[in-house]
């Protein structure tokens, strides 16, 4: 979340820092001229602000004569704090799935020395708004979710098929399967809708608006007949529940991939997060997780 300077001193050290979070090591430095022109302050404000990023150990310049400025040096996380932002808000499923907290755990763990922060909420255009409204700095979604939102922001990670969760099932009551007339959707889920959809595509269905979060609740009180679901988010045995695999519809892997989206507005968010994650690292942490090796921490 941004943090506002009034001095053009400010303004050029969060500027200069942005700048610098899209470059790497040994890369030639944009000569002073150029980042007064681009950053609209003075050839002095941006020498001073270079001097304090290099006191803040951010970044160390080479001076090499008429060849130019080459950057030695440079620490993502000291850039980080200069850019402006006073913490960095993550919006993300509700944790109610081993997946989602290794998810949260993971990020917590790569980058949790900078001021990171999650923001649990149901639904994925919910999510998307928040970002697109400058309110959340990234989004996690799936990427089927994440194809209805393609206006205004972009995917800064793929973390792959299975990062979001297990597949997709058709959740419905044992020995009912025939009888299924009622199916639940909620609007502000893509991926349950869409799925929903293609699973009962020329079916006498009728579809009934629901909050995801009472899927189970409603389908064991009979008010729905079945839903798309997570089954490894309920014990199926004990409320008397049967499933069946969406893995013959195309979306069902594209709803099991998570992705990271962020506001085109702000590449150097997009910059950050590719420098800090490790996406091999973050999956290992989620599958322990997942496997109830750890303790997720977030």
């Amino acid at each position: 979340m941004k943090t506002q300077y009034i001095s053009k001193e400010g303004a050029a050290i969060i500027n200069i820092a942005r700048y610098l979070m899209s470059t790497a090591v040994n890369d030639r430095l944009r000569t002073i001229d150029a980042l007064s022109e681009d950053i609209g302050v003075s050839v002095g404000f941006v020498q001073k602000a270079l001097t304090t990023i290099e006191q803040q150990d951010a970044v160390r310049l080479s001076k090499q004569g008429r060849n130019g400025t080459f950057i030695s040096k440079l620490d993502y996380r000291a850039l980080a704090k200069l850019t402006g932002f006073s913490h960095i808000v993550c919006a993300m499923p509700l944790p109610y799935t081993k997946h989602y907290e290794g998810l949260a755990s993971g990020l917590k763990q790569q980058i949790g020395d900078l001021p990171l922060y999650f923001a649990h909420m149901r639904g994925a255009g919910v999510r998307a708004e928040c970002l697109l409204e400058g309110t959340h700095d990234i989004a996690i979604m799936s990427k089927l979710a994440a194809q209805a939102y393609s206006g205004g922001v972009v995917t800064a990670i793929d973390l792959g098929p299975h990062s979001y969760s297990h597949p997709h099932r058709l959740i419905f009551r044992q020995g009912e399967y025939e009888q299924i007339k009622y199916v639940g959707v909620d609007p502000d889920s893509p991926d349950q809708k869409l799925l929903t959809q293609s699973a009962f595509e020329g079916k006498p269905v009728t579809i009934v608006e629901i909050n995801y979060a009472d899927s189970m609740k409603l389908l064991l009180s009979g008010e729905i007949d079945a839903v798309v679901w997570l089954p490894e988010a309920i014990d199926m045995e004990k409320y008397g529940l049967a499933e069946r695999p969406l893995d013959h519809i195309e979306q069902c892997q594209l709803a099991s991939e998570a992705v990271m989206l962020v506001s085109g507005e702000n590449p150097h968010i997009t910059t950050l997060i590719r420098k800090l994650i490790n996406i091999p690292v973050l999956l290992a942490h989620q599958q322990q997780v997942v496997r109830g090796e750890i303790t997720p921490s977030y």
